[in-house]
């Protein structure tokens, strides 16, 4: 499996995730508490430190956690998931992979460094519809272009310094906005975003996803110009 192929993990929930999705059979124990998160419940990617929430809000009156931790095998893993829900992972969802200014480790998998990607959700009975996703430490902002012609413009945030050099967005989506349906056994899955961007304080594009042209999940900063 490449880096950077569309993958699907869910708990009772529909998700797009441009990144590597896997698991890892190793013990938690060492964790403690951090193994009652859904995502090493389930057997998730095996963090090099403890799971950190990065972020709490609120959409539409759902509360929600962004959480993310360095895995020993496939980069950074980053989840958005309902509060209350950590053990039971309903509504909750990942997506991992290699990423710039994450730490490897000997274990990582993969080649190619991610600079932005997304993990998005459509609305259920947990959350909302939205996106997030991480983005490279340069980026102040991220600028979406949803294939509607729409743009929105998120301001980015930063994590535990165990992260490493990251930041992260995280936004419910407008209500125009939807979500393809997924094709079931389709090699790559449909995408409803033209173009992902970081931007620095100074408005140059320092990280860019093209989903539908992209390779392992990596695309040009001139395709985002």
């Amino acid at each position: 499996m490449r880096t950077g192929r569309l993958r699907l993990l869910t708990k009772r929930r529909l998700i797009f995730a441009l990144a590597l999705l896997t698991t890892a059979l190793v013990p938690l124990a060492a964790l403690g508490a951090a193994s009652d998160w859904w995502f090493l419940r389930d057997q998730g990617p095996t963090p090099v430190s403890a799971p950190d929430v990065v972020k709490e809000g609120e959409w539409s009156g759902h509360a929600w956690q962004l959480i993310a931790y360095p895995s020993s095998t496939v980069g950074l893993c980053v989840s958005v998931t309902p509060v209350g829900s950590s053990a039971g992972g309903s509504g909750g969802a990942m997506g991992c992979s290699p990423f710039v200014g994450v730490p490897r480790t000997a274990e990582t998998r993969g080649s190619s460094e991610m600079s932005i990607t997304f993990l998005s959700g459509g609305a259920s009975s947990e959350l909302p519809a939205y996106i997030a996703g991480p983005v490279i430490e340069k980026a102040s902002t991220v600028e979406i272009q949803f294939g509607t012609g729409e743009v929105l413009r998120l301001s980015t945030f930063s994590g535990a310094a165990s992260l490493g050099h990251v930041r992260f967005y995280a936004a419910q989506l407008p209500a125009s906005i939807r979500l393809p349906p997924p094709r079931l056994g389709a090699h790559k899955q449909p995408t409803f975003i033209n173009k992902l961007a970081g931007l620095d304080g100074d408005g140059n594009v320092v990280a860019c996803l093209v989903p539908r042209t992209a390779v392992d999940g990596v695309s040009p900063l001139s395709d985002c110009q």
